[in-house]
């Protein structure tokens, strides 16, 4: 009889959805720094409102990273997403506590 067709091990299906994920958030992380770039040239935005927006965008793009390059997004992951977010948490309410106490 000739070579077995069925006795070649199978390779697994690769799905292409990863790749679509980066892409998209790789093109946002360059919308975001362009955003970003073009406030501060063009003074687009108030000047008292340029840095809160700065840090905001900063924000949104420091969570596209955490979940779609570091795949936070993925099961098995939960410990270090409850990590992160409750040493946000922990950053927030120090900053608003020293903020308070410095203020009064």
């Amino acid at each position: 009889m000739g070579a077995h067709v069925h006795d070649e091990p199978r390779k697994p299906k690769v799905k292409h959805d990863g790749a679509k994920k980066h892409v998209i958030a790789f093109i946002a992380s360059l919308v975001l720094t362009a955003l970003a770039f073009a406030a501060v040239a063009f003074e687009a935005i108030p000047v008292g409102f340029t840095v809160p927006f700065i840090v905001g965008l900063a924000f949104v793009q420091a969570l596209f990273q955490l979940f779609f390059w570091m795949h936070m997004d993925q099961k098995g992951h939960e410990f270090a997403r409850i990590s992160i977010f409750a040493g946000l948490t922990f950053i927030l309410i120090a900053i608003i506590v020293f903020v308070f106490w410095v203020w009064w």
